[in-house]
């Protein structure tokens, strides 16, 4: 029908805190523009300058639109058209099943390995249960771990808080001191800034502490630049400085919490000198702090995930909580601390993952994946299913990842909606749908609305749903569990079964309407504590005999970086959000390489002139793990000692630097305790 035009609301699915509503208009079945939901609270009505573009990346050239299978050996990069060939979805579906059967029937489900990445962030097709969880449970198949991102900072702040969520992002509107810890908020985060220049008209100071002089730390009203991995000792010398000030609240101390004079008399060593020295700051810096501590109240705290992406990740969130803990922050309007507000989305995951259909016998962690595929023997890994990830990118330990994923009796599907370098080691590539052609349930871990995608276009091609590529693989190998072979409708319903949810009045019905909803039990002034914290012994735990159990001490602690040595010889590396693409999504696209060059390091002036290096110089950035090229950069973004660059660059090989190392908490990952040197790169011949 000509001319006929309509809007069909939906939401972002990237690895983003924002999680932004968005409206997709539709002429004659075509989408012809994308704009932020203009009513929605948090996304008003804009977008960032990655999403905007979406429509343009679902017409890339380089769209995958049909299944294909391999036809040349693995990881020999090259025009795919000459690496795979075209087959029918029937095939591909046959061939999986049949390799199913033939792995299972082998060596067990257990050889089967599901990893799922966080391309799309939705519940129905994406990481959220993961997607296809009633058949993995069903079959019995190894559990995915998703520990790639933000998993030691909420294991640390479980101890701490029980929970990621202790302030509404919205409320911070209301605090004296913002402190933004690890977060480049503009590039990574920047619908909540808004709500932060807002605080700021009302009288608040804001503060950036990171190690880089980003484009949100250069906005602050002041930027504290320790040295990676030194966040802990810097909250711990701040906590001592309050107790130095006697503005520690008392009476929230004595009431609200627990362990507080052991945690305490364990401040004795962190003088504000101890600290500076440390952290490799000035002392009057440290001073400086602790006074807008003291003196601007009430703190509201944004933990990012960039500090606990080091080897004591974990405990370091447990030590930057009990700072908000002692001037009693989470009791105030305005005040407290949010690292994630995903923990408020109390789905019933149980339900819609399908976790009564089956045992998983073992847990993978996402970050172990060289030593998952080189290491286990009681059964080997046999066959991966990668949907939404781009591991050979984003994974530690780049090389290692594509020597594993190239072994030649390991059988690999990556379903993706272009080629990637991951799809380079796959046997089978399948075409994925993008988020405004399909169904999907959305979060956020920046504010408190659940947001409903709907379809506003048919897929191109021969592209699919993940869920409908679970369903048609389900019925391939006969399972005939009406809970797995589910409906996309059905799948999202079963999260809103719950008596909260249902108390709201917010079902699927209601978001088709209303396209949002805020959660139950979220109400602003939101005040998450108010009847006690989530912990054994409702209280706030300075002290917790769970930590110590589980082997990371009774009381929050500073433990040095296990690489970052500080000055001298060498680079503390840090790879950053990139202000293009978010983590390696779109980042092989046309559009993103025509407007980007070659990779950037930037190093501080005091370090280039110690290595004899110049501004523009092609440079050689490795260790003994591996190494990437980059164009040099000369500035005072990085401060000294510290080399600074972007993550997800395809071809780039910045993770071939980085560790695959398990973090303190959760398995988490090392990218930021990361020592690397810096030489100039031969001339290319």
């Amino acid at each position: 029908m000509n001319g006929r035009r309509i809007e069909v609301r939906g939401a972002c699915p990237l690895d983003c805190p924002d999680g932004c509503a968005w409206v997709v208009t539709v002429e004659d079945g075509l989408a012809v523009k994308l704009r932020g939901n203009p009513d929605h609270p948090f996304t008003q009505g804009g977008l960032c300058k990655k999403v905007n573009p979406w429509l343009t990346y679902a017409e890339d050239p380089g769209r995958l639109l049909h299944p294909l299978r391999r036809v040349a050996p693995k990881g020999q990069p090259g025009d795919p058209a000459q690496t795979f060939e075209r087959i029918t979805w029937g095939e591909a579906i046959g061939e999986m099943a049949d390799r199913f059967r033939l792995v299972i029937d082998r060596s067990g489900p257990a050889a089967i390995w599901p990893f799922a990445g966080t391309g799309n962030m939705g519940f129905v097709h994406g990481a959220g249960l993961p997607s296809g969880s009633r058949l993995w449970n069903h079959l019995g198949v190894s559990d995915h771990d998703g520990t790639i991102c933000s998993v030691s900072g909420h294991v640390g702040l479980g101890y701490t808080m029980g929970v990621a969520c202790g302030l509404d992002p919205e409320d911070v509107v209301d605090a004296g001191l913002v402190v933004i810890w690890g977060s480049n908020t503009l590039i990574a985060n920047q619908h909540w800034w808004p709500f932060v220049e807002q605080a700021r008209d009302r009288g608040a100071a804001v503060v950036v502490i990171d190690p880089v002089k980003t484009r949100t730390a250069a906005r602050a009203d002041h930027h504290v630049a320790p040295r990676p991995g030194t966040d802990g000792a810097l909250a711990l010398g701040l906590c001592k400085a309050v107790m130095d000030r006697e503005v520690h609240d008392a009476a929230f101390l004595a009431d609200r919490t627990v362990g507080f004079d052991e945690f305490a008399a364990s401040l004795a060593p962190w003088t504000v000198a101890a600290t500076a020295e440390v952290c490799g700051l000035e002392v009057a810096e440290v001073e400086r702090l602790a006074d807008l501590i003291a003196e601007r109240t009430p703190l509201a705290v944004k933990l990012g995930q960039g500090m606990q992406r080091s080897a004591h990740g974990g405990q370091t969130a447990r030590i930057v909580s009990a700072l908000a803990a002692m001037v009693g922050a989470f009791d105030r309007p305005g005040g407290g601390l949010v690292y994630s507000t995903g923990p408020g989305y109390r789905f019933n995951i149980d339900a819609a993952a399908g976790t009564h259909l089956g045992h998983r016998p073992r847990s993978l962690a996402m970050t172990n994946l060289v030593a998952n595929l080189t290491e286990l023997n009681d059964p080997p890994v046999e066959l991966l299913f990668i949907h939404g990830a781009n591991p050979v990118v984003s994974n530690p330990d780049s090389d290692g990842v594509k020597a594993a994923l190239g072994r030649h009796d390991l059988y690999t599907v990556a379903v993706d909606v272009f080629h990637t370098e991951t799809t380079e080691y796959a046997d089978l590539v399948l075409p994925s749908t993008m988020q405004h052609e399909q169904l999907e349930v959305n979060d956020s871990f920046s504010h408190l609305y659940v947001d409903l995608n709907l379809p506003a276009v048919d897929p191109p091609g021969e592209c699919l749903p993940h869920a409908e590529i679970f369903r048609r693989l389900a019925t391939a190998l006969g399972v005939t569990e009406p809970a797995v072979l589910a409906s996309d409708r059905e799948l999202a319903a079963a999260l809103f079964d719950t008596p909260d949810f249902a108390a709201a009045g917010i079902t699927l019905d209601t978001l088709e309407r209303d396209g949002f909803a805020r959660l139950p039990g979220t109400a602003r002034p939101y005040r998450p504590f108010s009847s006690g914290f989530p912990t054994p012994s409702g209280c706030f735990e300075f002290v917790s005999e769970r930590a110590e159990a589980d082997g990371h001490g009774r009381l929050p602690h500073y433990r040095p970086p296990v690489e970052s040595a500080g000055p001298g010889a060498g680079y503390d590396l840090v790879a950053a959000a990139s202000d293009h693409y978010l983590n390696s999504t779109f980042a092989g696209t046309e559009r993103v390489r025509s407007r980007t060059s070659r990779p950037v390091v930037a190093i501080h002036p005091l370090d280039a002139d110690r290595d004899r290096l110049s501004d523009g110089d092609m440079v050689t950035i490795g260790n003994d793990r591996g190494s990437f090229t980059a164009t040099l950069a000369v500035n005072d973004t990085a401060r000294p000692g510290l080399a600074v660059t972007t993550k997800g660059w395809w071809g780039m090989g910045v993770n071939a630097t980085v560790a695959e190392r398990d973090s303190d908490m959760g398995r988490g990952a090392v990218y930021h305790d990361n020592r690397v040197t810096i030489t100039l790169s031969p001339p290319d011949d």
